[in-house]
């Protein structure tokens, strides 16, 4: 099983087989029409069999009732389909199309071939970690996106409570498959997933005479909502209770007891060199995430030219704030002292929330000053579910729904406050809001004649390489109005520049966990416990934590070549609206799009 959402690269194009004739070759139009139909009919027959992406972009009816297929026989099928889609593709005269249509041509073959890519490692993926798996998304699907607006609604929901036994019986079964090759994530992660699971099958109806457990709790309160008598309502509330019982607690029970019985040989906690072909595993997973062609030693190269670059400035930064020690005894400080950290209480965490939602609000009102894309969709900002924050990150961002039924919403972890410092407060609300990921997200589904595989794909480097541009912004507005915000921009890039060290450290240079997690103890002020998360994290997900600072990297260089080669022509609103203007693309693909601008003059 992999990420819930709709992608073609990761998901291995979820589809069914095309009709005999395709719709696209049924009547003589333009090229460029032509493969928008294709496109429209691959997106549609793929979302067809993605029930999960059906309700992320809030579709009911269809597969609501359903989970996805992660079978082995499904994944085989799927990639015979996007090496179809891919001679289907080719098919077309790419000369006869316009600009944006060659683009869309080029983005669709770029995921098909790495679909196919992907496929091949299928068996290194580690499908179910803290950081990702059914434990988080079953319920993210069922509470954010499986909206209940009649009868029909909420028996879909129960359907899926039901299924969700099946469905975890089916993620087992590819466990299994994985670890009779050797292939089982460390032994760190299956407790976290533990406790997440168990959470999510405390409370009634397992235990009756106690509070709702999360599931029955959402499904009771949408409930209010309709206009159904009491009968109705009690008994739905009872079938939903039913699917509880019968599908949902033996479906996680089972995953539960899979992940008890898990037995790791030597090297667990270590990269993925240690998996089948690990190091050309490692090799593709960087190249996939960052979209570049750099080995694992090139970027770990860069980061250590990072992080000495981030050191010097932040030293910089703390003597404007009148702190003269030494850059160890400048990291203890912020470690240690009090007034960075609201306290670990209701109250406090409260304000800390209340804290983001103002600066979120204070550049949002000056954003015409950045980009003339001005996001319609709201943001709201929530602390993390209960029954997630043991194994979730500091913050999250989930995109809007196509339909504008449901705002964009910014999760915050507010377990332990100390994992939250006040001076990088300013930064997160940024990268994670406005301008980061809320306002790429809203410009690119508010983009008009996208092929929907772009509306609603995405590239990790672009996406995340621009949120963490984006907490650069607002420094030329004067929105991080003390030294020590800015200090907490500078921590939170020198989180990003470890990565690029800790992250081949550990894939490539073959580190120990603990070799990584005290090289960010020495070299960053975040603290221990956050850097065990951390290098954890990096372990199970090899490459991605790299895409943030190589995606950050190449929006600078860019920026930088257009202001430097158009001198007094270059508009910082007209190089970000031509960054957000084609919604996500791979860099190279990015890079040529700015430099035909630049060689444009700089116009639109």
């Amino acid at each position: 099983m992999n990420d819930l959402r709709l992608s073609r690269r990761e998901l291995i194009a979820a589809g069914a087989l095309a009709a005999a004739t395709p719709v696209w070759a049924t009547a003589p139009r333009d090229e460029s029409a032509r493969l928008d139909a294709f496109f429209e009919s691959v997106f549609q027959r793929d979302l067809a069999r993605n029930p999960a992406a059906q309700s992320s972009m809030g579709i009911t009816g269809g597969g609501a009732g359903w989970w996805p297929d992660v079978s082995q026989a499904r994944a085989d099928e799927n990639v015979v389909l996007v090496r179809r889609d891919l001679a289907e593709l080719k098919r077309f005269d790419r000369a006869a199309l316009g600009h944006e249509a060659q683009l869309s041509y080029d983005l669709f073959a770029y995921d098909a071939e790495e679909a196919i890519e992907r496929h091949l490692w299928r068996g290194n993926h580690y499908p179910v970690c803290q950081m990702r798996g059914p434990q988080r998304d079953i319920p993210q699907t069922l509470i954010n996106n499986h909206s209940i607006a009649s009868v029909a609604d909420a028996e879909a929901y129960v359907a899926r409570l039901h299924a969700v036994r099946s469905y975890l019986a089916a993620v087992v079964a590819g466990l299994e498959r994985q670890a009779a090759n050797g292939v089982v994530p460390p032994p760190f992660s299956a407790p976290l997933v533990i406790g997440n699971c168990e959470k999510l099958i405390a409370g009634a109806p397992f235990q009756p005479g106690t509070p709702d457990s999360p599931i029955l709790a959402d499904f009771r309160g949408k409930l209010e909502s309709l206009s159904i008598g009491e009968v109705e309502r009690a008994r739905l509330v009872k079938a939903a209770e039913a699917g509880l019982i019968e599908g949902f607690g033996p479906g996680f029970r089972g995953l539960i007891d899979h992940l008890r019985a898990i037995k790791c040989g030597a090297n667990c906690n270590a990269g993925v060199w240690r998996l089948p072909d690990g190091d050309a595993y490692y090799a593709a997973q960087l190249r996939w995430n960052t979209t570049l062609p750099l080995s694992p030693t090139e970027v770990h190269r860069i980061g250590l030219e990072e992080t000495a670059r981030l050191h010097g400035e932040m030293r910089a930064v703390a003597k404007r704030a009148g702190f003269a020690g030494t850059l160890a005894e400048l990291f203890e400080h912020v470690r240690s002292n009090d007034r960075f950290y609201y306290p670990n209480t209701a109250e406090g965490k409260a304000a800390y929330l209340d804290s983001m939602r103002a600066k979120i609000a204070a550049v949002t009102a000056r954003l015409g000053e950045l980009t003339n894309h001005v996001p319609s969709a709201d943001v709201l900002v929530k602390p993390v579910e209960p029954w997630l924050e043991a194994s979730a990150g500091t913050a999250g961002y989930f995109a809007p729904s196509a339909d504008g039924s449901r705002p964009g919403i910014l999760y915050v972890n507010t377990r332990d406050m100390r994992n939250l410092p006040i001076y990088e407060l300013s930064a997160l609300s940024y990268h994670e809001g406005v301008p980061g990921h809320h306002l790429e997200k809203a410009v690119t589904r508010a983009l008009t004649g996208l092929p929907k595989f772009r509306a609603f794909g995405g590239y990790t480097a672009f996406s995340e390489g621009w949120a963490l541009f984006a907490e650069q912004l607002p420094t030329d507005m004067g929105l991080y109005d003390d030294p020590w915000q800015e200090f907490g921009r500078l921590s939170m890039e020198l989180m990003r520049a470890g990565r690029l060290v800790t992250d081949t450290g550990v894939h490539a240079l073959r580190w120990s966990r603990e070799r990584a997690v005290a090289w960010l103890d020495e070299n960053t002020p975040a603290n221990h416990a956050d850097n065990v998360t951390a290098i954890q994290r990096y372990i199970v997900t090899p490459g991605q934590a790299c895409a943030y600072e190589m995606g950050k990297l190449k929006l600078v260089e860019l920026r930088d070549r257009a202001r430097t080669k158009l001198g007094d022509r270059f508009d910082l609103r007209g190089f970000n609206d031509n960054v957000l203007g084609s919604g996500p693309l791979p860099l190279p693909m990015l890079e040529h799009k700015i430099d035909a601008w630049i060689a444009a003059g700089g116009q639109a």
